[in-house]
């Protein structure tokens, strides 16, 4: 748990929200609303009514549903995670030449999409903690799934070993869609949302269309703790830089420009972080969501207030 670790951790909540969301909830929502059915594999904790090889069906379909659903999302994959990954990527590679893939695929499956499938309600996915047979089957899918991440077959655990051929038809998939999650992106490709033009008039023969990434927001406090974590640290990241591989490509310019930029701010302030601005998410949702079932505009204190015109509406 140093810092890298709790970096990404950072980013994977921060970036990764909405994406979970769209990911899990779709299939949770089906396992709550009139999902009856058991998902324990273990002989030793299995129902006296329940069917041991009814069981392994029902967790492999879920599984496979899971796991479609993430190889699928693969277009969907957050802009700023995929930056992370391909940091990652590179960073394992320079030290480790035959492991980047490895590692990038464990910490995407272990730190990132298995907390969020087992911990729904932890983060935002669903109301309500899953029942514990639910829970149960969501914990054994993302064993299961720890294991494609690991690309290695079930050995020590003699009730999960029924799986071992389903998971060996996985690797490939699993493989690519890691990849695809860590390509190197050229940033100067990507067109800024407020540039776009509509799609109708912007095709041509010729013309390649780059993907649009949705805008991301970070409270007040976020930027603090950026601030503090470069000022205190620059020196550190300019001999990393300059001591990495690329150094002679990329040039001192961006953390010239990063160290120019410090001075002008100055010192960061000392106040302390307020941690619930921290948790907070600048995207509103909840409170979106507040307002439009209570019809709020059509409340005549909200039409008298809007008539002031003292308001700029988006």
């Amino acid at each position: 748990n140093g810092l890298p670790t709790k970096i990404m951790s950072f980013c994977f909540k921060l970036y990764g929200s909405h994406y979970l969301y769209n990911l899990f909830a779709p299939i949770l929502a089906k396992m709550f609303i009139a999902d009856l059915r058991s998902y324990e594999v273990d002989p030793s904790r299995i129902e006296q009514h329940e069917q041991l090889d009814e069981n392994r069906k029902n967790l492999r379909l879920l599984t496979q549903d899971v796991f479609q659903a993430i190889i699928d999302s693969a277009p969907q994959f957050p802009l700023q995670l995929r930056i992370l990954c391909s940091c990652l990527y590179q960073v394992v590679q320079q030290r480790f030449p035959q492991h980047p893939l490895q590692a990038v695929s464990t910490v995407i499956f272990l730190r990132f999409l298995n907390p969020a499938l087992v911990l729904p309600h932890e983060f935002g996915i669903v109301d309500a903690e899953p029942l514990p047979r639910i829970k149960r089957g969501l914990t054994l899918v993302s064993k299961i799934l720890q294991n494609i991440a690991n690309n290695l077959i079930f050995t020590k655990e003699f009730h999960m070993r029924c799986f071992n051929d389903y998971l060996r038809s996985t690797f490939d998939s699993a493989t690519n869609f890691v990849l695809s999650i860590s390509e190197p992106i050229n940033l100067n490709t990507i067109i800024p949302s407020d540039e776009q033009q509509p799609i109708e008039n912007n095709i041509s023969d010729s013309t390649t269309l780059s993907p649009t990434y949705p805008m991301s927001y970070i409270s007040d406090a976020n930027v603090l703790a950026l601030h503090r974590l470069l000022w205190y640290h620059q020196e550190k990241i300019g001999d990393y830089l300059s001591s990495g591989r690329d150094h002679k490509a990329i040039g001192r310019r961006p953390f010239d420009k990063m160290a120019t930029l410090l001075a002008y701010l100055g010192p960061p302030d000392h106040r302390p972080l307020d941690s619930q601005w921290i948790s907070y998410d600048m995207t509103a949702t909840k409170f979106e969501e507040l307002m439009a079932k209570t019809q709020m505009h059509e409340r005549e204190e909200f039409k008298s207030l809007k008539a002031l015109n003292i308001f700029y509406q988006l």
